[in-house]
């Protein structure tokens, strides 16, 4: 448990729709896009990516490493 990185400190990709914006820290993706950091927060959340999807949206994916895996 000790080695595991906070969600805000991980590395993210912003997408929308199928368009890549950016990739970093949520802080680093908010400074460089404008955005609220918790409004960028809650892209990460499990219920958002339960709504539905209309193809334009902003999506947030984190970027792993895959020796994690």
């Amino acid at each position: 448990m000790a080695d595991q990185i906070r969600k805000a400190d991980r590395v993210w990709a912003l997408y929308k729709g199928e368009e890549f914006i950016t990739s970093g820290t949520v802080a680093e993706i908010a400074e460089e896009t404008g955005k609220k950091f918790d409004s960028l927060m809650f892209l990460t959340r499990p219920a958002y990516k339960r709504r539905k999807d209309f193809g334009n949206r902003l999506q947030m994916y984190e970027i792993g490493d895959e020796e994690d895996e």
